[in-house]
């Protein structure tokens, strides 16, 4: 009985062993998919040295839809400028960080753009090059191989011109981003040619290094693949929708430190820099920098708030990303310039010296150090009083209290007033507002050739290109003529 109980038993174990297995091949493994990625393209893709990991824009943004879609993407690393090539002979199923052509349109499938790409020129901060030079090819250019501003420098200048432009090193052609950029460090190159996306996350770290302008008009990028993937492709483009919709793309930008335009911006100044941004009677902020802004502002449809930060403090707030821009009669200089980057100058200014009416002085007195000259500090004024007189003898004036520097203008013009020092040196459209408003005389002033310009954070190329458009359209206009007299800067 024992034996006839336990076959039964042992027949339905194989059954149910065997339904199992069945069930088990039943189940579909996600479909994988090769994508082909630069190790060196941030911030779309880069590879991180420690762990051989992929990192970036791209592959986050493949793995959300991977996820949506129940699929699954491995990375393989190459060149930027070969993974077409490799895309073409199935070594790879996907290509990211393309740029929507014509030409790509026939040899790929493509899916529905996930950011824009602008053809953007990077130069050196203290460069004498202009858009126009670029154009002409009166400067050394440089460009990624393969690229497509490869091609369209290509087409810009003719394929014989081109041709010899290379000969004569006229045009450099690199096989990586980073080496376009150390080429323009180097003087080897006085501009290079790239996506404003690469070139925005690199210049955080090329801080020698500024946005000009663009060449066109902002390109759709793609994710491309072969004509007969139809269905990665579908998925992709559903996956996309989604991740968007999720808030988990704009999230992906966020982390990568993608600088995109903004419908409202945090604006440093200062409410004390006449004529610029200050308080009017009323207590409402003025100047012509809050005019002009205001102007830009409206016809590019973006809001501003304003943030009073004193002059010590105005540049780490724009490197910790506390406010956008200081947009409050900054004068450029090569100390600033290493923290961050600056628009077109839209205005320069000598220094002035001015001291109380009841107690004037002259400007032999000064030149000669011994009147007690007070200014603000962490302004331009410091390196000008020390290339005036000299380093070691402004270190000693300092140092005997013949030098005095303030917090704001307002400490600064009381300490006049009151007999503390004899004279204030500052920019010279300030002094000619402080003399016309209140009993302070000029004493004497110093053309220095001083541009201003506006502060914005290293690498926010669409915040760059949109303030110097601005302050075109306000020139062309006739608004900054308008602005210039009604505030005594022309």
């Amino acid at each position: 009985m024992a034996k006839k109980t336990l076959l039964p038993i042992f027949i339905m174990v194989l059954l149910v062993l065997g339904a199992a297995v069945v069930a088990a091949g039943c189940i579909q493994e996600k479909p994988v998919y090769t994508v082909g990625i630069s190790s060196s393209f941030a911030p779309f893709s880069i590879q991180i040295l420690q762990t051989e990991e992929a990192y970036g824009i791209d592959v986050d943004l493949l793995n959300a839809i991977g996820k949506d879609q129940g699929i699954e993407f491995i990375y393989e690393f190459w060149e930027h400028a070969d993974c077409p090539s490799k895309l073409t002979v199935g070594e790879i199923d996907l290509i990211t960080a393309t740029v929507k052509t014509p030409e790509h349109q026939k040899k790929y499938l493509l899916s529905d753009p996930y950011i824009t790409a602008g053809y953007a020129v990077v130069i050196r901060k203290n460069a004498n090059v202009t858009m126009d030079d670029v154009l002409a090819g009166n400067v050394t250019i440089t460009c990624e191989r393969g690229s497509i501003y490869e091609t369209w420098l290509k087409e810009h200048f003719g394929t014989e011109t081109f041709n010899k432009m290379i000969d004569e090193k006229k045009i450099i052609i690199k096989y990586t981003q980073d080496a376009t950029l150390y080429a323009v460090l180097t003087n080897e190159a006085e501009a290079v040619i790239g996506a404003d996306n690469v070139l925005g996350d690199k210049l955080r770290e090329y801080s020698p290094l500024t946005f000009l302008g663009y060449l066109s008009d902002k390109k759709d990028v793609v994710f491309a693949s072969n004509k007969s993937n139809e269905e990665l492709i579908a998925k992709i483009n559903a996956g996309l929708k989604n991740v968007v919709a999720s808030g988990e793309y704009d999230k992906i930008l966020q982390k990568h430190y993608v600088a995109q335009l903004k419908d409202e911006y945090r604006v440093g100044i200062s409410t004390e820099n006449w004529p610029f941004t200050y308080l009017d009677e009323d207590g409402n902020l003025t100047g012509y920098d809050i005019e002009a802004l205001e102007w830009i502002a409206e016809r590019n449809g973006f809001t501003v708030t304003y943030v009073d930060i004193p002059w010590s403090k105005n540049i780490n707030a724009i490197v910790t990303g506390k406010i956008d821009m200081w947009y409050s009669g900054m004068i450029i200089t090569d100390d600033r310039e290493s923290r961050v980057t600056f628009s077109t100058p839209y205005y320069t200014a000598g220094l002035g010296i001015g001291c109380a009416g009841d107690h004037l002085i002259t400007k032999t007195q000064f030149e000669s150090g011994t009147a007690v000259t007070g200014f603000i500090t962490r302004t331009i004024i410091e390196e000008w009083l020390t290339e005036q007189f000299g380093k070691d003898q402004y270190e000693k004036m300092v140092k005997a209290g013949v030098i005095k520097e303030y917090a704001s203008y307002n400490d600064l013009l009381d300490a006049c007033n009151a007999g503390e020092i004899d004279c204030i040196a500052v920019s010279e459209p300030l002094l000619k507002v402080i003399a016309n408003e209140t009993d302070i005389e000029i004493v004497s002033t110093y053309e220095t050739g001083d541009r201003g310009g506006v502060a914005i954070q290293n690498g926010n190329i669409p915040l760059q290109d949109v303030i110097n458009r601005g302050l075109a359209d306000l020139e062309a206009s006739g608004k900054r003529a308008e602005l210039m007299e009604k505030y005594h800067l022309s």
